[in-house]
C-alpha cells in the first residue's frame, strides 16, 4: 500500500513539473515562443465572421490561436524550409488538439505549406512580453508588447524552467509597416509606362466592397472587375515610379500582396 501511494505521489509531482515547464516555455525571456504543428484554412471560409468579429479573408495574413489575445503580431517560421511570415491573431483555433495554430491561405503560401497542409513551425511574438507573475490566484496583471526588430535568425525556446505565468494580455504596437509584396516583380521606374495593381480577388461580394471602401477612404481610386465568379479590386493607371509608394500605402491598409501588370 505504501509503495502504491509513493508511486501515485511521484507521478503527481512529475505531472506538476512537466506542466510548469510547458507553461514557462511560452515567455521566459519576454518573447512568446511556441513550437508545434500548423495547418491552414482558405477561401471556403471567406465572408464568415471570426471569433474576434472580423470577417475572414484568406488573402490577408491572419491566424487562429487558442489563447493569444486578438491583435497579437507573430512571426511563424516553417522549420522544414526556414521560410517566415508575419501574421495577426484574429480567430480561435485550431480545432484539432495536435496543432498549435491555423494560418490563412496567404500566410500558408508564404510558408510554402499549401501542398502539405500542415508543417512543423516555430511561433514567436513580435516584441517583448513584460509579465509580472502572481503568487495568488488572481487575475493576471496587464502586460505590454514593446516592439522590436524581428531577428533574422531562428531562436529555440529556452529549456530552463521559470515561474509559471498566466495568459498575458498583449497590446501590440508595431513600429514599422510592411509594404505589400508586388508580384511578379517591381516594375522599373523612369519608363513612362502605366500599370494596374490588383489588390484582391474575392468570391464574396461583401469582401470586395469592404476592400474597395478601405482604398477609397484612404484617398485612392479603386475599380471593380468581374471575372467569372470573382470580384477583383484594382488600381488603374499607376506610374512605374509610384508603385513602390503605393505598396507601402497598401501595406499600411492591411493589404499584403498586389499583382502588377502593364497597362495596354
Amino acid at each position: 500500500m505504501k509503495r502504491t501511494s509513493a508511486l501515485i505521489v511521484s507521478g503527481f509531482c512529475l505531472t506538476l513539473i512537466c506542466a510548469a515547464q510547458q507553461i514557462s516555455s511560452g515567455a521566459t525571456d519576454g518573447i512568446y515562443r511556441e513550437e508545434g504543428i500548423a495547418s491552414w484554412y482558405g477561401h471556403e471560409f471567406d465572408g464568415r465572421p471570426t471569433a474576434s468579429g472580423e470577417i475572414f479573408d484568406a488573402s490577408l495574413f491572419t491566424a487562429a490561436h487558442p489563447t493569444l489575445p486578438f491583435g497579437t503580431l507573430l512571426t511563424i517560421t516553417n522549420k522544414q524550409n526556414s521560410k517566415r511570415v508575419m501574421v495577426r491573431v484574429n480567430d480561435r483555433g485550431p480545432n484539432k488538439s495536435d496543432r498549435v495554430i491555423d494560418v490563412s491561405r496567404a500566410a500558408a503560401d508564404q510558408l510554402d505549406m499549401i501542398a502539405t497542409g500542415t508543417t512543423s513551425v516555430l511561433i514567436e511574438s513580435i516584441g517583448t512580453l513584460v509579465v509580472t507573475p502572481s503568487s495568488a490566484p488572481t487575475a493576471p496583471a496587464p502586460t505590454t508588447l514593446i516592439p522590436v526588430t524581428p531577428s533574422t535568425t531562428t531562436q529555440t525556446a529556452p529549456t530552463t524552467s521559470a515561474a509559471p505565468v498566466t495568459s498575458p494580455v498583449i497590446t501590440p504596437q508595431p513600429s514599422y509597416v510592411i509594404p505589400a509584396e508586388i508580384k511578379p516583380s517591381m516594375p522599373p521606374s523612369g519608363t513612362n509606362k502605366r500599370y494596374r495593381l490588383q489588390v484582391g480577388a474575392y468570391r464574396v461580394d461583401k469582401n470586395a466592397v469592404e476592400a474597395f471602401d478601405k482604398l477609397k477612404n484612404a484617398g485612392l481610386n479603386p475599380k471593380y472587375e468581374r471575372v467569372g465568379e470573382y470580384y477583383r479590386v484594382v488600381l488603374l493607371d499607376v506610374k512605374a515610379e509610384e508603385v513602390s509608394a503605393m505598396a507601402e500605402k497598401l501595406g499600411a491598409l492591411g493589404f499584403r500582396e498586389a499583382l502588377v501588370r502593364e497597362e495596354p
